[in-house]
């Protein structure tokens, strides 16, 4: 390997050039500096194209696959979008492979994780919403999942930090949908020292819980590592999602349990904390015989916690602790706006995937799953999402397509550069208080959504309106109106949630 070099990349969003003279969002992007990681001048395992009706791998897959899944990071809480962030490893990974311009998310949680894992946009899995702790659901069993598609083929899987994909009946659980072993929470979201979720312990490995002390970045940056360094390269080639629960609420100093917590500024430290366990993670990696043979990609599952409108901070108060920047973008977690789906990513395999500019091409999580299966030259299962491969080896473009993202009573059409709102209610909106507002931007020349142009541009405006309401709609989670909100952290006033899941005991 050789040295760490620097440079310097100015970067600047297109304008639309068929957008309106004068907009006032047509911006720039900020100046900022890449640190590069360690450069990697060979690499072993070259790769073979593979069509995806294949049925079978023409090799064993020997490439390995790291996925760095992080939790609330928001546009501006990233050094290489915000100079007042410090990520030095996290801006390594967009700079030393590629950074994604315009990965798209959905608006929580659980949706986002079930697009990951199946390939499917939110409107076909049913995931439209976070899976709350009274919940019997989660993801439809009978989605297979991107663990068992690689553990067919031969991969070994794992999955360490946070699930949020059911949580009331182990068939629900990672160790039923793909994942040969599991390490860490089944909920949300758990306190940072406490481990508990709703009154609950929810800290477990293999499916029995845990007391275990400490912070649970450092937790589940350990037990990554431990799993990198006890892996030989005569094993099966590893495929390894760390789940972090950072940055999500509560806000908890990562020094010591009980601290005062000062907003953003314990906000930054504890994205700080988050940077140092993925460099960490990815020094482990490296130092490894056959770490420099893996594909590694890092993203948010959602856009950064920013405050809300004062009546959803009045009925949900864990959305008050909003501290993340979501930079230009509008509004943040939970939202359908650019700032709740809009999130820092990238993709880094050495040698193969790299490039000096941000890829500006349309990317939503959905197309991790058969990118990757497509890299490995596994068969393409028929999936909402679409092989990268293409774009990222090769430099060919994507074709055009539209998508929508959704969140309990709000949903958005994305057909770049275009963008339609329809900004609705949540089930728990007191009725003085519903609404059902729509909105049209350009968020090529917009990405701050502030221009509504659904006056000016009426005929694209009714297109796109009745695509999106044409779209059929899968519902498998509902919302709860009961205001029996997700606790994080706290007294144990209930048994874990390990032993007191349904079938538990068949385990």
């Amino acid at each position: 390997m050789i040295g760490l070099c620097f440079k310097s990349v100015a970067k600047t969003l297109e304008t639309d050039k068929n957008a309106l003279e004068g907009d006032a969002m047509a911006s720039h992007r900020h100046r900022y500096q890449w640190v590069c990681i360690f450069a990697v001048l060979l690499f072993s395992a070259p790769y073979i194209g593979a069509e995806a009706e294949s049925t079978e791998p023409s090799r064993r897959p020997s490439t390995n696959i790291v996925i760095l899944l992080v939790d609330d990071l928001g546009w501006g809480d990233v050094g290489y979008h915000n100079p007042e962030v410090a990520t030095p490893n996290i801006d390594n990974i967009a700079a030393s492979g590629v950074e994604f311009d315009r990965f798209y998310v959905n608006p929580t949680c659980s949706p986002t994780r079930a697009s990951l894992l199946t390939g499917q946009f939110s409107t076909t899995h049913g995931v439209n919403g976070p899976i709350q702790w009274h919940s019997e659901e989660g993801l439809p069993l009978e989605w297979q999942t991107l663990p068992g598609y690689l553990k067919r083929a031969g991969y070994q899987t794992h999955l360490v930090g946070k699930w949020h994909l059911g949580a009331a009946s182990t068939a629900y659980w990672p160790q039923h949908r793909g994942f040969d072993s599991f390490y860490g929470h089944l909920n949300g979201g758990i306190g940072y020292f406490d481990h508990v979720f709703s009154g609950g312990l929810d800290w477990q490995k293999g499916g029995v819980t845990i007391r275990e002390k400490g912070y649970t970045t450092q937790l589940i940056k350990r037990a990554a590592v431990d799993l990198i360094e006890n892996r030989s390269i005569e094993d099966e080639p590893l495929f390894l999602l760390v789940s972090f629960n950072a940055i999500h609420t509560p806000i908890e100093e990562p020094q010591h349990a009980g601290a005062e917590h000062q907003g953003r500024a314990t906000l930054l430290r504890m994205i700080a904390s988050l940077d140092r366990a993925v460099g960490e993670i990815l020094s482990s990696l490296l130092e490894q015989p056959w770490g420099k043979d893996t594909v590694i990609i890092f993203a948010s599952d959602n856009g950064g916690s920013s405050p809300k409108p004062w009546w959803i901070e009045m009925l949900i108060p864990p959305l008050r602790d909003g501290y993340s920047s979501n930079g230009v973008l509008k509004q943040g977690k939970g939202s359908v706006f650019e700032g709740g789906i809009r999130v820092p990513a990238a993709i880094w395999w050495p040698s193969k995937v790299e490039s000096d500019q941000p890829l500006s091409e349309v990317v939503h999580i959905a197309d991790v799953l058969p990118t990757l299966l497509d890299f490995m030259e596994l068969k393409i299962p028929n999936v909402d999402g679409r092989s990268l491969k293409g774009v990222l080896l090769e430099g060919s473009p994507l074709e055009p397509r539209p998508f929508v993202v959704a969140n309990f009573g709000s949903e958005a059409m994305i057909d770049w550069p275009w963008k339609i709102v329809r900004e609705g209610s949540l089930p728990i909106t007191p009725d003085f208080l519903k609404s059902d507002t729509w909105h049209l931007y350009n968020i090529e020349s917009d990405p701050g959504e502030v221009v509504n142009l659904r006056e000016e541009f009426p005929q694209r405006f009714e297109r796109m309106r009745n695509n999106l309401l044409q779209i059929p709609r899968r519902e498998s989670v509902q919302f709860s109106t009961d205001g029996s909100w997700d606790t994080f952290g706290g007294h144990e006033t209930r048994a874990p949630w390990a032993e007191t899941a349904r079938g538990y005991d068949d385990n």
